[in-house]
């Protein structure tokens, strides 16, 4: 028996924040002709950890076996949840999958920063929290949750 669970484009239009779950498959509109995919990772501080995949196709469809063969187009970001599946206030985002019993792996060197001068921190996508320099904070992603247009333009700079 599979894993996945699939809902597909047409089923979830939203999807309300309390019910997005590490393991959700989604799909969204990368420009007029393409459509990207990312995991849900796990829920953090402001947001969810997700992985955006380098699956990159005409139409908001990919299968199973996508899902597994899918490698990282970039580092592991922190989503703007609210605003992108629940609000759906910006973008076409959407739970298409729900991958169960997910567990989390290549989380090793994922780190995100906050604060600043000699109280910079970096933090884990598990919470854990270490007091870090403000030159290495600098190398590191904010702890701030980005929207359709960041996600866009991070990913079109990069394909």
């Amino acid at each position: 028996m599979s894993d996945f669970k699939l809902w597909g484009w047409d089923k979830k239009p939203r999807t309300m924040l309390r019910f997005i779950k590490a393991g959700d498959i989604f799909c969204f509109k990368l420009d007029e002709q393409r459509y990207c995919f990312g995991r849900i990772i796990i829920k953090f501080m402001v947001g969810h950890v997700a992985e955006l995949f380098d699956n990159i196709s005409n139409s908001p469809d990919i299968s199973e076996a996508e899902i597994k063969q899918a490698r990282r187009l970039i580092e592991p970001v922190i989503l703007d949840s609210y605003s992108l599946f629940d609000r759906t206030s910006e973008g076409e985002w959407r739970i298409i999958w729900h991958q169960q019993n997910y567990v989390p792996t290549d989380m090793d060197n994922v780190y995100f920063t906050y604060g600043v001068q000699k109280w910079c921190k970096k933090v884990d996508i598990w919470g854990n929290k270490t007091p870090i320099s403000e030159q290495e904070a600098e190398s590191l992603p904010d702890v701030a949750p980005l929207g359709d247009y960041n996600i866009r333009k991070e990913l079109l700079k990069d394909i």
